[in-house]
């Protein structure tokens, strides 16, 4: 008994084992995590080593260098990569994709530490960091005082208390948000820090003999702390509180300084104030000073779901504190909320467009709506794998269940026609639904069978591309998977309805209504369609050569697009959120870049911008271990939010426009935003870098400029610009050790004198009940960074000037090595055209400059794994491509029909090309992922009308009698699946909406391939199919033929 026939007789068993199903895809619906992108593992390990107190040069001799020797011998290493700062070096070590990370760590780990002692003894412990997409910060917010509150404050204090601002986020906002349940963390940046600053008078110090160093160490002694001790009472002990320690600022102006008891104190020399340190960063939002807060998740949270929480607890925070006003800058969840929406209004247009081909075929409701209820069904049924297989509901997998769409009534249709035309040909509705479904149960399991095996080898395929589109796979494999299970049991089910309406006969005598005018413009149109078919395929069968040579073209044409059109590894998705890096010269302060950042606000608001949020200076902790730069004074970062009528590339252009001095080096534009994407196809996902490596650093430098300036006559590249600071210019203080021997003074004495004579030395700390305030010593005004005034300081009588040499130079503020070797690195990002012309066109201009002997130079950057993805996916085509020819061979039982199937494969892949070309789309991972797709379905309608062309031959039709025949039996049938393919990806080739760009591609070319597949089916097969079995019947009868003459 078929499956078929078991359905239909027990349709209560069938009804309730697929609503059991269903029931569980319900409760999984519910239950699958929400993010926007799968769980991604980049094979990724930062390692960061701190060098107090070394130089870059010296950090990278003495600590990058020892670590890169220890790694690099470790198995699936390709790249190996670091830089060296002042006092820090951070190595990133790149792994072959599929490594185990887990067991990666612990070898690195154990190679570091038995490295431990060619490290120097400052050097610290270093640091394991993973990569994790997920790490990424979810939301950005601003905090600023309500104009209410700044309005009072204006009347009070002459302006806003930027200290207590800072000191709620901190004590009271940050750790509100860290009680919500999936945040990890929460890092406040732009937090003024207070300060004790005791100012001096050089000229008065120098007359005492003092330096800045003396008076903090008086400081410290006159601030000591420690036990007082106990004392006995009789029976009783009591602890003694020695109050050594300042109370407030103002007694530290009586520590005695000078010789003693010359009465003289630091009043005399100086004055003491409580204000703020020095900024390290500073945060703005609109223009306005403010605090900033970033919020991290924990791994594996619901990205929405926090957000959610986040954004109630903000409200509450706002109620209780009127006078603070809470801004989100930037959201993740908004972006995934918007993307998923979008995603999902698609996939339901999608269906009722194919619902309504349909109908518009078949002109029966009920039949309409008995194939439409198979779509939920079969994504109900594939939720209940998608959970079992550890899938989240993500912009992938949901475009899986969208491409699914347009696939899951293909078979409900097949099969719906088939039992029709068993109905049309006399046989009862029970003998007719069972019949008919098993008579095309065959080639709708072997066409669903290569489906699935398209798919089979993505989910193997290492890559980022394949790390990607595991779960995109996985969704369409379950619901087709399910749909074939529907059509072969519901499906007859709901065609044979009640079980006593089943035994009745067809001959049962039905008045027929008179046809609609609709009914009779598409009887005409069928009509019409049906006769031009059978005219094309009798020209088809008559011009055989014709027909190859059509095809050939095609495929010429197809070659000729494919390298013509622009190829990067994914499409650049606009997520409405621009963020852009500011990068001045190094040195550069932080007022003076707070300056340019100003500009950048200025011109982002002209352009309609509003919410812009800026981060000048250092980045936190939390920022820094999330794979953000370090940054320094010299640098910015700055969200800003596109304008919701503006295009983020054209408004970034026109950003660059209106700042074209910073945009010659200073100011890169990142279109990802801050989302998860950000790390995975942001702006390292389309840069194109030149790394040079010369005998030295002023020499690399040098040819550097000149790289950079040929890169910039390259049309595809914007924001060139070096990636890493060369030098700067600083002053260099050599010993004059004969004199210093002379008057016994130490090289750590005179490294004192001049810290504390240029920027100050810290003198200990006031302590409070709830916080230690840090108490710093330096001269007063502009003198505390005057070198002149510095030399003049006197150590033990002797003027600075007398004990040093200083010399103007320039050194290194960061020193790059990638491979173990020193470069220098110039990249650009890509704007347009595809990573692989800009490369190319990067690699010739740097063949016709003529660097001297020694300088040698290397092209790199993302297209690198654009090629390696292209190369898997390439392979994932041809292995695809045999199992389904081995499939088929084992369902034709022949090796000569495949091969004609299997014309369907490289011609479906030409009208991909061509539709993507049409739509202005490029070749990335996702477009090529369409072509893969189109692999597996292209032969679907092949095999069910070669399988009617067979049937009829073995009936002992003729050929060309066979082909038309098979051919309009399996007409309407092949025409709707084919629609209905087309419509339900057509939404998503327009790209409406969050993210959907990132679809476009794969809608371009599976649309493109099946109209090239569906027009194949109609004319090419069949006409390949007659050559082929002219040539077996000529074959034959010459055998035939000899053997009647050996007869004879």
């Amino acid at each position: 008994m078929s499956l078929a026939a078991y359905a239909v007789r027990r349709p209560v068993a069938t009804l309730s084992a697929i609503l059991a199903v269903v029931l569980l895809g319900s409760v999984s619906l519910s239950r699958l995590p929400v993010s926007l992108l799968p769980d991604v593992s980049l094979p990724v390990l930062t390692i960061r080593t701190g060098y107090t107190g070394a130089a870059a040069p010296e950090v990278s001799r003495f600590v990058a260098e020892p670590i890169e020797e220890a790694i690099g011998a470790t198995p699936g290493l390709t790249e190996l990569r670091s830089v060296s700062r002042n006092n820090e070096v951070t190595t990133t070590a790149r792994f072959e994709w599929g490594t185990d990370m887990r067991a990666t760590v612990l070898s690195v780990r154990e190679r570091l530490d038995a490295a431990r002692s060619q490290l120097p003894e400052r050097a610290e412990r270093p640091t394991l960091l993973t990569s994790d997409p997920g790490e990424r910060p979810i939301a950005v917010l601003a905090i600023k005082q309500s104009a209410s509150q700044a309005a009072k404050d204006l009347r009070a204090q002459g302006g806003g208390d930027l200290r207590s601002l800072a000191r709620t986020a901190t004590e009271v906002h940050a750790r509100r948000l860290e009680q919500i349940e999936g945040v990890s963390s929460v890092a406040v940046v732009g937090a003024p820090d207070d300060e004790i600053r005791v100012e001096l008078d050089p000229e008065k110090l120098r007359a005492l003999d003092l330096t800045p160093e003396d008076v903090a160490a008086a400081i410290r002694a006159e601030n000591a702390t420690g036990a007082g001790g106990t004392i006995r009472k009789g029976q009783f002990r009591f602890s003694v509180r020695a109050l050594t320690e300042f109370r407030n600022p103002s007694e530290i102006l009586d520590t005695p300084i000078g010789p003693v008891g010359a009465g003289i104190t630091l009043r005399d020399v100086g004055t003491v104030s409580l204000g703020l340190a020095d900024p390290q960063t500073l945060t703005r939002l609109d223009g306005a000073s403010a605090i900033g807060m970033v919020v991290y998740k924990d791994a594996g949270s619901n990205t929405v779901a926090v957000t959610r929480r986040m954004t109630d607890a903000i409200a509450q925070l706002e109620k209780e504190f009127p006078g603070v006003s809470m801004t989100v800058v930037a959201a993740q969840a908004d972006f995934v909320v918007d993307a998923l929406s979008n995603l999902g209004q698609e996939i339901v247009a999608g269906g009722l467009l194919s619902l309504l081909v349909i109908f518009v075929f078949l002109r029966d409701w009920r039949l309409s709506l008995a194939i439409g209820i198979t779509v939920p069904l079969s994504v109900l049924m594939a939720l209940v794998a998608l959970q079992a297989l550890d899938v989240s509901i993500n912009v992938l997998s949901l475009g899986g269940l969208a491409l699914g769409t347009g696939l899951l009534v293909d078979t409900a249709i097949v099969v719906a026609e088939s039992v029709g035309r068993r109905r049309e040909e006399g046989m009862s509705l029970l003998e007719a639904a069972v019949t008919g479904t098993d008579e095309v149960a065959a080639p709708l399991f072997a066409g669903t069978l290569t489906t699935v095996l398209v798919f089979g080898p993505i989910i193997f395929v290492r890559g980022l591309a394949a790390a990607l589109f595991r779960d995109l796979s996985l969704s369409v494999v379950t619901t087709v998977a399910a749909s074939l299970v529907l059509a072969l049991t519901l499906m007859p089910v709901m065609i044979v309805g009640r079980r006593k309406l089943a035994k009745a006969a067809p001959t049962t005598v039905v008045v027929a209504k008179e046809p609609t005018a609709i009914a009779r413009t598409l009887d005409a149109w069928g009509r019409t369609l049906t006769d031009g078919y059978e005219r094309g395929m009798r020209w088809s069968l008559a011009h055989p050569r014709s027909v190859f040579g059509m095809a050939g073209a095609l495929l010429v044409v197809t070659a000729v697009l494919i390298d013509t059109l622009p190829k990067e590894i994914l499409p650049r998705v606009d997520e409405g959120v621009l963020v852009a890096a500011v990068q001045l010269p190094e040195g550069t302060s932080i007022q003076a870049t707070a300056a340019q950042v100003a500009r950048v606000e200025s011109a982002a608001r002209s352009l309609g911008a509003t919410g812009i949020y800026a981060r000048v200076g250092k980045a936190t902790d939390e920022e820094i271990l999330a794979g953000a730069d370090p940054g320094s004074s010299a640098t910015a970062q700055l969200i800003v939010p596109v304008p919701p009528s503006a295009d983020a590339a054209e408004f970034a252009q026109q950003l660059r426009a209106k700042l074209p001095d910073l945009a010659k080096g200073a100011l890169a534009i990142d279109l990802a935003g801050q989302s998860e994407f950000g790390s995975l196809i942001g702006r390292e996902g389309r840069l194109v870098r030149v790394e040079l490596s010369a005998p030295t650093l002023v020499e690399s430098q040098r040819w550097a400029d000149t790289v950079r300036t040929a890169m910039q006559t390259v049309p595809a590249l914007t924001d060139v610009r070096d990636a890493f600071a060369a030098t700067q210019p600083i002053v260099e203080v050599t010993l004059e050790r004969a004199r210093m021997a002379e008057r016994n003074i130490v090289p750590q004495q005179v490294a004192s004198a001049l810290a504390g004579a240029l920027g100050g030395v810290s003198a200990s700390e006031l302590r409070e009940t709830d916080r230690r305030t840090p108490i710093m010593v330096r001269y007063a005004g502009l003198r505390n960074e005057e070198l002149e005034t510095a030399l003049k300081t006197p150590l033990r009588g002797v003027p600075l000037a007398q004990l040093v040499q200083v010399r103007e130079t320039r050194a290194p503020l960061e020193v790059v090595r990638v491979g173990q070797r020193p470069v220098t690195i110039i990249e650009g990002l890509v704007e347009s055209g595809g990573t692989a012309k800009a490369t190319t066109d990067v690699q010739a201009r740097m063949a016709a400059l003529t660097l001297p002997a020694g300088v040698s130079w290397q092209v790199g950057g993302a297209d690198a794994e654009r090629a390696r993805t292209s190369n898997e996916l390439t392979l994932v085509a041809v292995l695809a491509a045999l199992l389904m020819f081995l499939v088929l061979a084992g369902e034709f039982a022949s090796f000569t029909i495949p091969l004609v199937v299997m014309l369907t494969v490289p011609l479906a892949g030409a009208g991909a090309v061509i539709f993507l070309w049409l739509t202005g789309q490029s070749l990335n991972a996702v477009s090529l992922i369409g072509i893969v797709v189109m692999i597996g379905m292209a032969d679907n309608e092949a095999v069910v009308k070669l399988d009617a062309i067979r049937k009829f031959r073995e009936a002992g039709h003729s050929i060309d009698d066979a082909i038309i025949r098979g051919g309009e039996q399996r007409l309407r049938a092949i025409a709707m699946t084919s629609i209905t393919t087309v419509t339900g990806v057509l939404p998503l080739v327009f790209g409406w909406g969050s993210g959907g760009a990132l679809y476009q591609p794969l809608a371009a070319g599976i649309i493109g391939g099946s109209i090239s597949a569906l027009l194949v089916t109609f004319f090419l097969l069949p006409t390949a199919y007659a050559v082929l079995e002219r040539r077996t019947e000529r074959r034959a009868l010459r055998h035939a033929a000899r053997s009647t003459k050996r007869t004879a």
